[in-house]
C-alpha cells in the first residue's frame, strides 16, 4: 500500500509542481560556465528590493509554466540585486540603467541583448526570444555594440550595425548614425541611397547634425526629386515635428543646453509655436530629466507658488464633494464628467512630486508642504493626494500625522476597484512604520 502511495505521489508531484523560471543560486562566473555548457545564454534579472515593478514580474509573469519551460531549455536564468554583492559591478558592466533591467549573455560573457521594465508575458517572451535569436547570430546587435568601439571606423562594419539597430526596433542611435555620415565614402549625399537611408533612420536625426545638413541640403532638390515617392514624401513630412522631439531627447541624454537652443530656434522656422512660455516648459522638463534641482527650482518656484495662491479652496471643494454625492446616488452623467477640482490636484500633484525631490532647505520644504496641503484640504478623501500629502509631510512636517493619513490613503485606495498603486502605497506604508527612508511620489 505505501509503495503505491509512493508512486501515486512521483506521478502527480511533478504536475502539481510549476514550471516558472528557475534561477541560479551561484555566482555570474558559474552561470557563464554552465550557459557554455549546455549552449544557452544568461538571462540577468537586474532588480532592487525596493523595486515595486520587479516584484511584480517575479509575482506574475515569471511564475508562468510556458515562460519557465521556454527559460529551462533556452537559458540560465540569474537573479541579481543589483545594489547588493556582485551586483554593483554587474549593473555597471552590462549597462542595466532600469529596473527591473534584463541583460542576456552568451557563455563568454558578451551582451547578446538588453531590455528593461514590467509588461505582459506576450511582449516580454517576445522580447526574450529575439534575445535568444540573436544569441545565434553571430552578428547581433548586442555582440556589435560590444565590437564598436574598436571598429568604429570601419564603414562597413558600421553600416551593417546601422542595419541591425533599424532591425531590432532598437532606439538612440543617433550617434552611430552621425558618425557614419561622417566617415562614409561610398554613398553621394545627393543619391537614392542617401535617401533611402535618411528615410529608414529618420527617427534618430537630430538638428544640426550631418543627417539635418544632407536633409536640408537636399531635400527640395531635382536630384532628389525623382526619389521622394509616396513613403518616403510622408517620413519628411513629419520629420520636422520628429526633429523636434529626439533634439530635445538627445540634449537631455547629453546634458548640454545647446541642443535644446537649436530645437527652439528651429522648431520656430518649422513653423511652431514658441514663445516664452513654451521655451520656460522645455527647459523646466530639461532640468527634470537631467536632475538639475537648483536650475529647476530657480525657474519654477515663483510659477508653482502664483499658481497654488490663485486657487479657490472652499469653491474647488464644494464642486468636487458636489459631484462625489452624485456619483453616490448614481448619476450616470456625473460618471463622464471629470471636475475640474481633480484637474487642479493633479497639476498641484505632479508639481509637488517634481519640486519636492529636489527641496533642500527649510522653506522649500515648507513649501512644498504647503502645496501639497492646499491639495489635500480640495479634494477630500481622494487616496492618491492622501498618500502624496502623507509623504510630504513624513519627510518635512509631521511624521505621526503623516502614518495616520497614509493609513485612510492606503483604506481609501483599496476600496478603489482596479487601482494599480496599492502596492506601492502599502510599500511606503510599511516603510513609515519601519522608520525608514520615502520618496515623495
Amino acid at each position: 500500500m505505501k509503495k503505491i502511495y509512493s508512486t501515486i505521489v512521483l506521478m502527480v508531484l511533478p504536475l502539481l509542481m510549476s514550471a516558472q523560471i528557475k534561477f541560479e543560486h551561484g555566482t555570474l562566473k558559474q552561470a557563464l560556465a554552465k550557459a557554455k555548457a549546455e549552449n544557452k545564454l544568461v538571462f540577468i534579472d537586474g532588480f532592487a528590493v525596493w523595486c515595486g515593478p520587479c516584484k511584480h514580474m517575479a509575482n506574475t509573469v515569471f511564475q508562468e509554466d510556458e515562460v519557465g519551460k521556454y527559460f529551462d531549455k533556452n537559458l540560465v536564468a540569474l537573479k541579481v540585486d543589483v545594489e547588493k554583492g556582485e551586483g554593483p559591478m554587474i549593473k555597471r558592466n552590462f549597462g542595466i540603467t532600469g529596473l527591473p533591467g534584463y541583460v542576456f549573455l552568451d557563455g563568454d560573457g558578451n551582451v547578446v541583448y538588453r531590455f528593461q521594465a514590467a509588461m505582459p508575458t506576450d511582449k516580454f517572451m517576445k522580447e526574450v526570444e529575439k534575445a535568444v535569436l540573436y544569441g545565434k547570430d553571430p552578428n547581433s546587435v548586442g555582440r556589435m555594440a560590444e565590437k564598436y568601439e574598436l571598429k568604429k571606423n570601419d564603414q562597413d562594419f558600421v553600416r551593417m550595425y546601422l542595419d541591425k539597430l533599424k532591425a531590432s526596433s532598437s532606439t538612440n542611435y543617433t550617434d552611430v548614425l552621425e558618425h557614419y555620415l561622417k566617415i562614409q565614402t561610398k554613398i553621394p549625399e545627393t543619391s537614392q541611397e542617401m535617401v533611402q537611408l535618411l528615410s529608414d533612420h529618420s527617427a534618430e536625426i537630430i538638428f544640426g547634425g550631418n543627417a539635418d545638413r544632407i536633409l536640408t541640403s537636399n531635400k527640395d532638390s531635382e536630384e532628389w526629386k525623382p526619389f521622394i515617392k509616396k513613403d518616403i514624401r510622408e517620413t519628411f513630412q513629419k520629420i520636422g515635428r520628429m526633429m523636434v522631439d529626439k533634439t530635445t531627447t538627445y540634449a537631455i541624454d547629453k546634458k548640454d543646453t545647446t541642443f535644446l537652443e537649436i530645437t527652439l530656434v528651429r522648431a520656430s522656422t518649422n513653423g511652431f509655436k514658441v514663445d516664452e512660455a513654451r521655451r520656460k516648459a522645455v527647459y523646466a522638463f530639461y532640468y527634470l530629466q537631467t536632475g538639475e534641482g537648483e536650475q529647476y527650482k530657480k525657474l519654477m518656484r515663483d510659477e508653482i507658488d502664483a499658481y497654488v495662491k490663485s486657487l479657490d479652496v472652499n469653491a474647488l471643494k464644494t464642486a468636487y464633494e458636489n459631484w462625489q454625492k452624485r456619483l453616490a446616488e448614481g448619476d450616470k452623467s456625473a460618471q463622464s464628467l471629470k471636475p475640474f477640482a481633480v484637474r487642479e490636484s493633479e497639476r498641484t500633484g505632479y508639481y509637488v512630486r517634481n519640486y519636492g525631490q529636489f527641496a533642500k532647505t527649510q522653506q522649500e520644504k515648507e513649501d512644498v508642504l504647503r502645496w501639497a496641503k492646499t491639495a489635500y484640504d480640495f479634494i477630500p478623501g481622494d487616496g492618491g493626494i492622501m498618500s502624496l500629502y502623507a509623504n510630504v509631510l513624513y519627510n518635512f512636517g509631521d511624521k505621526k500625522e503623516a502614518l495616520k493619513i497614509k493609513e485612510a490613503a492606503y483604506q481609501a485606495i483599496l476600496k478603489k476597484e482596479g487601482s494599480h498603486s496599492v502596492g506601492v502605497v502599502q510599500d511606503d506604508l510599511n516603510a513609515m512604520k519601519a522608520g525608514k527612508a520615502v520618496a515623495i511620489r
